[in-house]
C-alpha cells in the first residue's frame, strides 16, 4: 500500500495510486494524521463538480441569452417559483413540513411581488422573454394579479405562524392559483 505524508506547509499534492490510502499531517506534530481514502475522496470531488456544473448549465439554458430587465425578471420569476416549490413539497410531505419555513419563503414572495410590475417596461418584449404582449395590454390587470400575488404571500406568512397545517395549504392553494392565473394569461406556454 503507497503511503504519504504532507507537511500543512508542503504544497505539492503528490499523486497517488488508485485505491491508496495518504496520511496528511495536520499539523507540525506527527501524531496528528487523519487517513483519508483516495477513491472516496475523489469520488466525491468528482460528484461535487459534476452537480455544480449541472446547477450552472441549468441557469444558462433557462436564461439562454436574456440581458438586462428581461434577465432580471426571470431570475425572480425563478426565486418566487423556487420559493413556491420549496413549500409545495412541505405540503404534500416530500420535505419535512415547518410552519416557520414556510412563512419565510411566503415573506420572500410578498417582497417579490410588489417589484414585478417595474420588471416589464414597455421595450421589454424583446426575446428571450417568456412574457406575452399581453402584459403592455392589459397592464392594469397584470398590475392588479402582482398586488393579489403579494397579499395572498402575505396572508400565508400569517396563516403559516398559526402552525395550522391545513390552513396553511389552504392558502398556499390559493396563493398557487395566482401565480396560475398570471401564468395563464401572461406567459408563453412552454415547448414540449
Amino acid at each position: 500500500m503507497h503511503r504519504c505524508h504532507k507537511s500543512a506547509q508542503y504544497l505539492r499534492t503528490p499523486r497517488l495510486p488508485t485505491g491508496s490510502k495518504c496520511h496528511f499531517q495536520l499539523s507540525g506534530e506527527l501524531n496528528m494524521k487523519k487517513e483519508v481514502n483516495t477513491d472516496r475522496l475523489f469520488r466525491s470531488a468528482r460528484l461535487a463538480l459534476l452537480f455544480a456544473g449541472a446547477l450552472l448549465t441549468g441557469v444558462v439554458v433557462a436564461h439562454g441569452g436574456a440581458t438586462g430587465v428581461v434577465k432580471e425578471r426571470m431570475e425572480m420569476m425563478k426565486d418566487v417559483g423556487d420559493n413556491m416549490k420549496q413549500v409545495g413539497a412541505m405540503i404534500k410531505g416530500r420535505a419535512a413540513f415547518d410552519s416557520m419555513v414556510i412563512a419565510k419563503h411566503a415573506q420572500a414572495i410578498s417582497d417579490a411581488a410588489p417589484q414585478i410590475p417595474e420588471l416589464f417596461p414597455s421595450d421589454s418584449l424583446h426575446k428571450p422573454t417568456e412574457a406575452l404582449p399581453a402584459i403592455w395590454e392589459e397592464l392594469d390587470q397584470f398590475s392588479a394579479l402582482s398586488v393579489k400575488l403579494g397579499d395572498e404571500a402575505k396572508k400565508l406568512q400569517e396563516t403559516a405562524q398559526g402552525r395550522d397545517k391545513r390552513a396553511i395549504s389552504r392558502q398556499f392553494a390559493k396563493l398557487g392559483k395566482v401565480c396560475s392565473s398570471c401564468h395563464t394569461d401572461y406567459r408563453k406556454k412552454e415547448e414540449k
